[in-house]
């Protein structure tokens, strides 16, 4: 385009003065500058985009990506009247952004010639959006439950704030927000927006579980399994933010922790369920975690028995586990850690290595 840049697209250094052609820079000074202009004329306006906040690393980038492209205020602008309104919608209809990756694909063109830069830009940007796809998520009720309107006992709720749901009924989410310490989820249906709390032990979520190996673990497809029994939407909470980069060690301590949560299943000999798992910053920052949370760290997991007596399965669990050992019963739920190398033990073989109650 005749004008010389340098670094990421550059053409100006953060003092003010042009790139000349003939510069050269070192690539530490590079992500530097990237870092200061970004952060200097770029995020304040692109942050005001509704749901940032919620948005992962991956769909920050992007939007810093097509703001790089087009402008840090191109949101709301006439010119930009497709992308603005699929993440207006998005935000209030979460299954929406799923329209993000086409609608970037409109603008790949400067003064109506195709670039292939800018295709292959908006390629890769649809491609990483993507990756924090929840997409729809069906759960099925394990019993009769109550739909509510706050994560609380439902006698303290009056008849508008909460609704029947039978046995077996079917309910399509477009979104679930996990509370940390609760046994109750936030989820919003799809083609509505408001929220709904649901208890998280009446649901199950109905899904096909091919079996594959550990070392083809697909963390964009919650119901693919990762060991014998769980899969990577219980180990996420149905949360396509927290997945870990494939082959890393927050992945390898993951499949740890889920190896344990097999040994007490198979032990156990009947179906266990999952309120909470793997909760990474900053989400566990977000949903209200504790900043010492052995979750951020993929070596905690809190559970329940599907059948069954609570009070029995704690009984029974208690005298087997040697790390973590969080008494949540009522909650409706026991927390487990595998801090200094704990973990479960066939037989009773005393306490955990640090025990508490609520």
């Amino acid at each position: 385009m005749g004008v010389p840049t340098i670094c990421t697209g550059v053409s100006r250094y953060p003092n003010g003065s042009y790139v000349m052609l003939g510069d050269v820079c070192q690539e530490s000074i590079c992500d530097n500058y990237l870092k200061q202009i970004l952060i200097n004329d770029f995020l304040s306006s692109v942050s005001l985009i509704p749901g940032w906040e919620y948005f992962g690393y991956k769909r920050q980038a992007v939007l810093l990506s097509f703001a790089w492209n087009f402008g840090s205020d191109f949101y709301k602008e006439f010119e930009y009247k497709a992308i603005t309104e699929v993440l207006d919608l998005g935000f209030q209809y979460p299954e929406k952004y799923q329209e993000v990756e086409a609608v970037l694909n409109l603008y790949i063109k400067d003064k109506d010639v195709i670039l292939p830069g800018l295709v292959n830009r908006r390629s890769t940007e649809g491609a990483m959006w993507n990756q924090e796809s929840d997409g729809i998520m069906n759960f099925v009720s394990r019993k009769p439950t109550l739909l509510k309107r706050a994560p609380i006992s439902s006698r303290y709720l009056s008849p508008s704030g909460k609704v029947e749901c039978k046995e077996g009924e079917l309910i399509s989410v477009s979104r679930l927000e996990e509370i940390p310490g609760e046994s109750h989820a936030w989820v919003q249906f799809e083609g509505a927006t408001e929220k709904w709390a649901i208890y998280l032990p009446d649901w199950r979520e109905k899904r096909s579980r091919a079996l594959r190996e550990e070392d083809d673990i697909d963390w964009s497809d919650f119901s693919c399994p990762i060991g014998k029994y769980l899969s990577v939407g219980e180990v996420l909470q149905y949360d396509a933010r927290r997945a870990p980069e494939s082959g890393s060690d927050i992945e390898k301590t993951l499949i740890n922790t889920c190896h344990q949560f097999d040994s007490i299943r198979s032990a156990w000999k009947e179906a266990i369920g999952v309120v909470s798992f793997y909760r990474p910053e900053p989400i566990n920052r977000e949903c209200g975690g504790s900043e010492t949370s052995q979750h951020v760290s993929g070596t905690a997991i809190d559970i329940f028995p599907v059948n069954g007596s609570l009070d029995k399965f704690h009984m029974w669990l208690v005298q087997r586990w040697s790390g973590g050992y969080g008494d949540y019963r009522s909650k409706g739920f026991i927390h487990l850690d595998t801090r200094n190398g704990g973990g479960f033990k066939g037989q009773p073989s005393g306490k955990p290595e640090s025990l508490w109650g609520f």
